[in-house]
């Protein structure tokens, strides 16, 4: 699930700058050290739950009958965009862009899929938060991936669900409780 919302954000971003493939790369930090990777590198640096949602419903209708599936968990990811083209007013151009990419359109949907871009089967939403680190902590953080810093942006993209499939089970939520109190 997480390659897949993941994914889906790299083609929105990549549409929206117009460049190619090559130029918006999902890639682990210590792509950014290496010499020629060149373009935008979108870097997973962070993944956190979402406690808020924890206390979902954990009770379903399986054939007439309560089964008892553990809920959902909803994850943050925490996104680096980092820019890296030949010439730095254009990585400063793409930043700035990507920046209104996101302010323009904070929450995406299953109604924002296209053919060349599905949005993730099972995920409801994600919702893009800027995500401000003070200069020491990007300092640390730019330290661990190779010391070289370029002009980046940080975003924490909420309420990615994770559940397990289960297969041939049609799940219905219990949302009413009857209770007879005539003692019949």
């Amino acid at each position: 699930m997480i390659n897949e919302a993941l994914e889906f954000i790299r083609r929105e971003v990549r549409d929206h700058l117009s460049v190619s493939d090559t130029e918006a790369q999902l890639e682990s930090a210590r792509v950014l050290a290496e010499e020629g990777s060149e373009g935008l590198t979108i870097t997973l640096i962070n993944v956190e739950e979402e406690t808020a949602l924890r206390n979902t419903p954990n009770m379903f209708i399986v054939d007439g009958q309560p089964v008892q599936r553990q809920p959902s968990v909803f994850m943050n990811l925490y996104l680096l965009f980092a820019f890296d083209f030949q010439n730095y007013g254009t990585s400063l151009f793409n930043l700035s862009e990507t920046i209104a990419l996101f302010q323009d359109r904070r929450i995406f949907t299953p109604a924002d899929s296209r053919a060349d871009n599905p949005f993730p089967q099972r995920a409801v939403q994600l919702a893009f938060d800027h995500h401000n680190m003070s200069f020491e902590a990007l300092n640390n953080l730019w330290s661990i991936m190779g010391g070289t810093i370029f002009p980046c942006v940080i975003y924490k993209v909420r309420l990615v669900e994770i559940r397990r499939e289960v297969e041939d089970e049609v799940l219905q939520e219990i949302d009413t409780i009857e209770l007879n109190m005539s003692g019949t």
